[in-house]
């Protein structure tokens, strides 16, 4: 009999552990729905960063292709420019070099 008292004691001891640790208290549950709504609203402030930063390189990256575009248009303006003060020079060159030729020939 006392074999069966202690095993029943035991059973019971056994049952109590597992059960009641199993349990939250209402402060526990409170706790962990905390964390669990802090732990959300950081997940969503990552996927707002991650928006952002997306659109931000986008608004970068196009930014950068009107800036060359830019670039590349100045620099073909300037080329441009150059190319033809020194078409300019070179025909002032030559009608002078024709001017001397001309006069050279007059010497006759």
């Amino acid at each position: 009999m006392k074999t069966l008292t202690a095993l029943n004691s035991l059973a019971i001891a056994a049952i109590t552990v597992m059960i009641f640790p199993a349990c939250d208290s209402k402060v526990e549950s409170a706790r962990k729905d905390a964390l669990e709504t802090k732990a959300d609203a950081l997940d969503n402030k990552a996927d707002a960063v991650r928006k952002d930063t997306k659109a931000d390189a986008a608004a970068i990256a196009k930014q950068g292709e009107l800036d060359a575009a830019a670039a590349k248009a100045e620099a073909k303006r300037l080329a441009e420019e150059k190319a033809a003060a020194l078409r300019n020079a070179g025909d002032q060159a030559a009608k002078s070099l024709e001017e001397k030729a001309k006069e050279t020939r007059e010497q006759k």
